[in-house]
């Protein structure tokens, strides 16, 4: 393993299997009291593989230590955004604006809230639910160990349930490992719909909201696992931002 395995450009790194907080501190020039502190270790001796940690105070309290407006906290058992707050020192309007979140929204415990909005981006209206009848929650930030941080949520429906796009625009599609057979929909206002793990694709090119464009698959690193569509939403094609909101005003 190399002195850079698992470090994000963000300034955090993903547990890997084997690693102690001594052996990620010596790769990364701190010490485990440093990292400890950083993301509020109670005990220092438990990390578990895939944890996202921050590798300075500075780097967003990943554990639910001091932060600042920049990074991530993750919940606690028991968290209510007044308590992520206090911990956090970001206000509630704040964390609510940054996630997609109302003050009656749940929290899951491991899940990871950004401390600050990534952009400004009101919530995006869709004309379709991508996956009319699919159990939902707001999974946006939990942790992920591919990518640190899961950007959208996860519309669990059975294999080969029809995908619709949730806006008119024009469809491309790509095949990766993590994401297996995806499908990007930019639309006309520079928004792009990400949606990954499909079983097939169906329509590409220019297509209207509500045409199919895929079916629910397990395919990237989803395989053999619960089948679903993972869905994002980027404004502008940039940084993603929670789409539990926007779903929910469609799909429910």
């Amino acid at each position: 393993m190399t002195a850079l395995a698992g470090l994000a450009q963000t300034g955090r790194y993903t547990v890997r299997r084997g690693d102690t907080l001594s052996s990620i501190a010596a790769r990364n020039h701190t010490t485990p009291a440093a990292l400890a502190a950083a993301n509020g270790l109670r005990n220092p001796d438990v990390i578990l593989v895939g944890q996202s940690l921050a590798l300075s105070g500075s780097g967003g309290a990943a554990g639910g230590g001091s932060g600042g407006a920049a990074g991530v906290v993750v919940v606690r058992p028991g968290d209510t955004l007044a308590a992520l707050a206090a911990r956090t020192g970001v206000p509630v309007a704040t964390l609510m604006a940054a996630n997609g979140l109302k003050s009656t929204s749940m929290l899951y415990a491991g899940g990871q809230l950004l401390l600050a909005p990534r952009n400004a981006t009101a919530i995006v209206t869709l004309a379709r639910c991508p996956v009319p009848g699919a159990h939902f929650m707001n999974d946006w930030g939990f942790p992920r160990s591919d990518t640190g941080f899961h950007e959208g949520n996860d519309l669990m429906a059975k294999r080969g349930t029809p995908v619709y796009a949730p806006v008119s625009g024009t469809v491309t599609t790509k095949v990766g490992s993590i994401s297996g057979n995806q499908v990007r929909l930019a639309a006309a206002d520079g928004t792009v719909f990400v949606g990954a793990h499909l079983t097939k694709f169906a329509k590409t090119g220019k297509v209207k909201a509500g045409d199919v464009i895929g079916y629910v698959g397990d395919t990237g690193d989803a395989k053999g696992g619960p089948t679903h569509l993972h869905f994002e939403i980027h404004p502008g094609g940039g940084a993603a931002v929670n789409p539990y909101l926007s779903l929910v005003a469609v799909c429910r």
